[in-house]
């Protein structure tokens, strides 16, 4: 089996309390079975405290009851997991122990990576201007494809794997502006794909978001402001280019961006909407950044680091707004 995660994937720590955010708001949390068997094997006053906090979820699982705010029940007043300082990070949920860690499996391949829904993860990815790089290690166990279905997705993840890399190539090459490497990615793609790509337009790209179903409120009052001024933005995004056109921050941000997405075309061949999902998105995020640059004047980290986490949030951590942006309706 071959692991595959990006290079910075193992300087990840939890800032907990520290987080302006928090990932146990707003959420529902999942208790899986085996930590459901945990909690049943908990022979005291706070099992009977988690056994009375866990509820069946629409879908028939099981998951936490969120107290007031959609908070987890076992979040104290520093934002710290009571069952994580009382039963230790074993008696963890597998969403809580893993999240924002992700994996995606492949025949004989485990691609592995962190969320940018995570403000922390965002910070390590934009905190200097390296290239992304991918590590790989090899245990050397024997594949087995199990069936033909198992041939011919290893085949299309070999076969796209290698337009990915093509894609990090051009990003991190010496030559050429942000934009000017992301038409030659738009060429190279098209040329792999043996078609051009039906990318939206911005206009058209902010409509579809606006189309998504909201994560929350703030959501849909961020989004509807973007849509009623985006013809200012948009016009302001010509000085924004010129200012940002050697930015090396969007070329890591979209090589994450098809790091995380490109290679899931291998079970449906569908590249041409993935590719221009990855696209589309970067496009996304940066028309968000040059909202925050018009507001402010400036862009700094922090807005940057906000805006792409709540693109995140909006977006990948929705199967249904993903879906809608790489499929339609």
């Amino acid at each position: 089996m071959i692991y595959i995660k990006p290079s910075f994937y193992d300087d990840f720590k939890c800032t907990a309390s520290k987080c302006s955010d928090n990932c146990c708001i707003g959420w529902e949390i999942d208790v899986d079975e085996e930590t459901l068997k945990k909690y049943n094997n908990i022979q005291d006053s706070f099992g009977d405290e988690i056994r009375e906090k866990i509820e069946k979820s629409p879908d028939g699982s099981k998951c936490f009851k969120l107290s007031e705010n959609d908070r987890c029940p076992f979040l104290n007043n520093e934002n710290l997991c009571r069952i994580y300082i009382i039963c230790g990070e074993d008696a963890l949920c597998d969403i809580c122990k893993n999240h924002p860690r992700f994996f995606e499996w492949f025949p004989g391949v485990t691609e592995c990576g962190l969320g940018l829904s995570c403000e922390e993860v965002c910070r390590i990815l934009l905190s200097d201007d390296k290239p992304f790089e991918l590590l790989e290690t090899n245990d050397f166990k024997p594949i087995k494809l199990e069936s033909k279905e198992d041939t011919v997705v290893s085949y299309a993840y070999i076969f796209i794997s290698g337009l990915r890399q093509n894609i990090f190539n051009v990003l991190f090459s010496d030559k050429g502006s942000f934009y000017e490497k992301l038409e030659r990615v738009i060429d190279d793609a098209e040329r792999f794909c043996g078609e051009e790509l039906p990318l939206r337009k911005n206009k058209e790209i902010i409509e579809a978001y606006k189309n998504t179903e909201p994560i929350d409120e703030k959501w849909t009052q961020y989004i509807e402001e973007l849509w009623e001024n985006s013809d200012k933005y948009l016009e302001k995004r010509k000085v924004f280019k010129e200012e940002f056109k050697n930015d090396k921050l969007y070329l890591k941000i979209l090589a994450y961006i098809f790091y995380r997405h490109l290679t899931k075309a291998a079970f449906d061949m569908d590249i041409v909407s993935r590719v221009c999902f990855c696209l589309e998105s970067i496009r996304f995020i940066e028309i968000s950044d040059v909202k925050t640059y018009c507001e402010k004047g400036k862009l700094t980290l922090k807005d940057r680091i906000e805006n792409l986490k709540n693109w995140s949030k909006q977006v990948e951590y929705s199967a249904e707004n993903t879906d809608y942006l790489i499929y339609g309706d």
